[in-house]
């Protein structure tokens, strides 16, 4: 068996799902087997189950023109625990299982495969082994029957992973999980062509558990090839199917806190906070695919670094994932408010999820800054010695930071870090935290003096690990307002159209209070200001579009609604050159003070 049968496994599972999915749908309409729209589901319209009977079909068709040629033990494992799985799957669409029926039918199907050969190899460590990869499969099929909540999404996203396994199993010779792993993309490619938003047919949980028991089990076998060490072992897995884990983590942990059942259905998962942000389907759908493939990128990458890089690239990645989820998780996905929040996303701000944990968040902006304060020591070692790390220099990391941690916490809490709101963070909070960080390296280096009289310890490290320490922990923060700018449900900026005159430090507080406050129903347009030298530049990425003179243009062409002047020393007698044009188009002017 070569690779060079992989092309055409290809395109006999996408033909086959290509030409099968009609006949499925028409199948699945006539026989009532269709998707209503309800109050925990996204789709709007009646839409056709038993998309996975297609893509199971074609799984197995692309598979049996060659599944004498790449036989093996461990794909006796795949097959039947796949049969299980879709099996399972198929009578939830028709009859709605209890979870822990579809749970049973996993483990079951889990327990196959390792019983088969398939399981993460930790050397001696063969219980913890058998345990891991039971769970591995149950939670990998349980993830992407969650992140099956909107059009294209599972199947778009099974599409980069398989992509990311097959090129991995092509470069260490696997041939096997380079053709199982194709004949999926295949599969799930031509049923995507029906399920793309807006989609005509859904998979149904027996396409979306058959393809994570595909995935979960598929990325154990990749790994026994070209993986030296423990922890890629298991962070390439993790990756390449990074995004369902992260979304089942994300609603897993908001309805645990919020007392709700996990197996309960609901509109509160990645996607759907997307979208209530202000992205449309589709765009968030292809956002989540663009994730996806960059988390494949780096679980290919994984298997080809030094040990000390994966360690600093996981601690990096798994900062990052949560503070997104820290600002995902102020949306509001309350299903009873969810209809009037997807109305009117254009304005209302996400609200705070009513829990301790996020109202207290100083605990989680405290692990994360622990996070950086080991992450900052670690890489500033790294770079000294060029990733190349002697035994004692590694000893020296872990005697070290069991000192250092406490010491930097100590300083960042008394300079009140964990008081700030990173929502509103500014140049002058930068500048405090570039304060703080500073301070507590030079009370770590007098704590390393006192202890081990600096004896060993390079220089150059405390410096690096000092400017690392600023670039992570304000880098962290300025993540998580850039996040609140970018997305459109985050900016807030709709309603009554409005033209500012002043851009200055008035006019800068009016802005901002606009778009923070999303109940004052103004969307900012731009600024007039009479001095030459701001006309051009941006102001909260709002443009000083002219000055006086450029007034009844600018109303004209930008369909302003409303004026406000912004000049608090401006005069009385002075104002007539803005209230005239503005009282001659018809269009509202006030001065500031009238709204304060």
């Amino acid at each position: 068996m070569n690779f060079i049968s992989m092309p055409l496994a290809f395109f006999l599972s996408f033909g086959v799902v290509l030409a099968l999915t009609p006949l499925v749908k028409i199948f699945s309409a006539k026989h009532g087997f269709v998707a209503q729209p309800a109050g925990t589901r996204w789709h709007k319209e009646p839409t056709p189950l038993m998309g996975g009977i297609a893509i199971f079909i074609g799984i197995v068709v692309g598979l049996a023109y060659f599944l004498i040629d790449i036989w093996e033990t461990r794909l006796l494992g795949f097959v039947l625990g796949g049969v299980v799985v879709f099996v399972v799957g198929l009578w939830d669409d028709v009859s709605s299982l209890r979870p822990v029926t579809k749970l049973l039918g996993q483990i079951i199907a889990a327990c196959i495969a390792v019983a088969t050969g398939i399981h993460f190899n930790f050397g001696g460590h063969q219980l913890f082994a058998v345990v891991l990869t039971i769970f591995w499969i149950a939670s990998v099929t349980n993830a992407f029957n969650l992140i099956d909540n909107m059009d294209g999404l599972c199947a778009g996203t099974a599409c980069i992973s398989g992509l990311v396994l097959s090129a991995f199993a092509f470069v260490n010779g696997d041939s096997t999980v380079g053709l199982v792993s194709v004949v999926i993309v295949g599969a799930c490619l031509g049923f995507l062509r029906y399920n793309f938003p807006p989609a005509s047919v859904f998979m149904g949980d027996s396409g979306s558990m058959l393809i994570g028991y595909a995935f979960a089990t598929l990325s154990i076998i990749a790994t026994t090839k070209g993986v030296g060490n423990f922890v890629a072992t298991i962070a390439i897995p993790v990756l390449v199917l990074g995004v369902p884990i992260f979304d089942t983590a994300l609603v897993s942990f908001s309805r645990l806190v919020k007392g709700k059942r996990l197996s309960q259905g609901g509109t509160d998962h990645t996607s759907h906070r997307l979208v209530i942000l202000g992205l449309s389907e589709r765009q968030t759908v292809l956002l989540i695919y663009a994730f996806s493939l960059l988390l494949g990128v780096t679980a290919f990458l994984y298997a080809y670094l030094n040990f000390s890089i994966v360690i600093v690239l996981s601690v990096a990645l798994i900062s990052g994932v949560v503070v997104f989820g820290l600002f995902l998780g102020e949306v509001k996905v309350d299903p009873m408010e969810l209809p009037s929040a997807l109305s009117e996303r254009k304005c209302p701000a996400p609200a705070i999820l009513g829990t301790n944990v996020f109202h207290k968040r100083a605990f989680v902006e405290m692990l994360l800054d622990l996070v950086s304060i080991c992450l900052a020591f670690y890489t500033a070692t790294l770079l000294r010695y060029e990733a190349h790390l002697i035994p004692s220099e590694v000893a020296r990391i872990w005697v070290t930071l069991p000192v250092t941690i406490p010491v930097k916490l100590v300083v960042l809490y008394s300079f009140g870090l964990y008081r700030s709101m990173w929502r509103h963070l500014e140049f002058v909070d930068l500048l405090h935290i570039t304060k703080a960080v500073t301070i507590s390296s030079a009370a770590n280096v007098v704590a390393i003096l006192m202890i081990w009289r600096f004896d060993g310890y390079s220089r150059s490290v405390i410096v690096i690990d000092w400017m690392l320490m600023i670039m992570l922990v304000s880098g962290l923060r300025l993540l998580f307002r850039g996040l609140r700018e970018t997305f459109p449900g985050g900016q807030k900026n709709f309603g009554k159209r409005l033209l500012i005159i002043g851009a200055g430090d008035a006019g800068e507080m009016l802005v901002r209070e606009m778009q923070n406050n999303p109940r004052l129903e103004y969307h900012p347009v731009g600024f007039i200001d009479d001095n030459p030298g701001k006309i051009g530049r941006r102001m909260f990425g709002i443009e000083v579009m002219g000055n006086r003179a450029d007034l009844r243009r600018i109303i004209v062409e930008e369909q302003i609604e409303e004026v406000i002047v912004a000049i608090p020393s401006a005069l009385e007698e002075d104002l007539a050159v803005f209230f005239e044009p503005c009282n001659d188009l018809g269009v509202s002017c006030r001065r500031t003070h009238d709204l304060i």
